[in-house]
This record gives C-alpha cells, sequence and structure tokens, in this order.
C-alpha cells in the first residue's frame, strides 16, 4: 500500500467515524471501570451513527433508479427544511443510497385500506446546476413489513404526486393516490 492510498484510507469517512467510535468506546469501558455503571447518555451514539452512514456508503451504494425525476428551483437546505416542516424524518442508515444522492427522506403514515398499512413516502434528492432533481415512491414502512418492504411488495412511484405538491407544500402522505399501471 503506498503513502497516498493510506492517506486517502485515513482521509475517508469510515475511518474517522470508526475512531471515533473506538474512542467513544474507550471513554465507556474507563467510566464503566471507575463507576461499575454504564450511563446511556454517555455512549457514542453520533460515532455510532457515522459509522453505520459510511458503511452505506461504501458498500451499500446502488444505480440511481429509473424514472422521471421532479426538479425544484430550490437550494438542498430549502428542500430539506420544506421535508423537516412536514415531519419527514432522514432516512434509516441501512437503506440504501445511490449514487450521486444528497438527500434520503421519509415518512410515516397509516393506510389501514391497504394490503401492507404502516406505510411510507420515500423521497430521495439529487442535487444539480437546474435545482433539486427528487423522486419519490411509497411503500410498506420497513419497522412494520420488513419482508414487504425488502421485496418492493405493494410499492408504487409518487413522483408525480410529490411534483404536484411541491408549490403548496402539501406534502401530508395520507393525501397520497396511488396510481397502478393499467
Amino acid at each position: 500500500m503506498t503513502i497516498d492510498q493510506l492517506l486517502k484510507l485515513a482521509n475517508s469517512q469510515l475511518v474517522q467515524a470508526l475512531v471515533a467510535l473506538i474512542i467513544g468506546g474507550a471513554g465507556t469501558v474507563h467510566r464503566y471501570q471507575k463507576t461499575g455503571r454504564i450511563p446511556l447518555s454517555t455512549l457514542p451514539w453520533r460515532a455510532l451513527r457515522r459509522t453505520l452512514y459510511a458503511v452505506r456508503r461504501r458498500w451499500f451504494t446502488v444505480e440511481r433508479p429509473s424514472g422521471d425525476p421532479t426538479i425544484v428551483d430550490e437550494s438542498l437546505d430549502d428542500v430539506r427544511d420544506a421535508l423537516a416542516a412536514a415531519s419527514y424524518n432522514p432516512g434509516w442508515p441501512l437503506s440504501y443510497h445511490y449514487y450521486g444522492e444528497d438527500l434520503n427522506a421519509r415518512r410515516y403514515f397509516r393506510d389501514p385500506t391497504r394490503p401492507h398499512p404502516h406505510r411510507q413516502i420515500h423521497i430521495r434528492g439529487f442535487e444539480t446546476a437546474d435545482g433539486v432533481e427528487l423522486i419519490a415512491h411509497e411503500e410498506p414502512a420497513p419497522e412494520h413489513h420488513p419482508r414487504a418492504h425488502l421485496k418492493e411488495v405493494d410499492m408504487h412511484d409518487s413522483t408525480q404526486w410529490l411534483a404536484d405538491v411541491w408549490d403548496a407544500k402539501n406534502l401530508d402522505p395520507r393525501g397520497f393516490e396511488r396510481i397502478t399501471p393499467e
């Protein structure tokens, strides 16, 4: 391994996150040895989350999904703020990462008329010179229907719905009407 390769590895997000996790874990072990207790507030949660995100980007990055995105003429921060105001949360650290992805947000809702009633709208964003390209789909929520979620059962494109409601910022997924191909 060359010096350049070692420097590149040392500057990677994964290595930095792992180092922070090891240091935080060592601090927790030290506190446990002194007190015999492990206070949950002192565990290195942020370092663990950063490690999971780095692992996701390193080994779980896939090709961007096909389909026409909707483009919003706003900054990435403005899009994040709009989604946060509508109760969208950052996507799971364990969800796939798409090449070029800058935004991963989701919102849970329940629709008792569906075979998998616990649902989520999942929005991905890609920053471009023209604004932010958004793609979205509606699917079973992974917490309640993990098998259906992984097998992509009862999953529907919701990019057009997102384009239709974006300007009004009416991003409540309970208004989503799935469009099924005929």
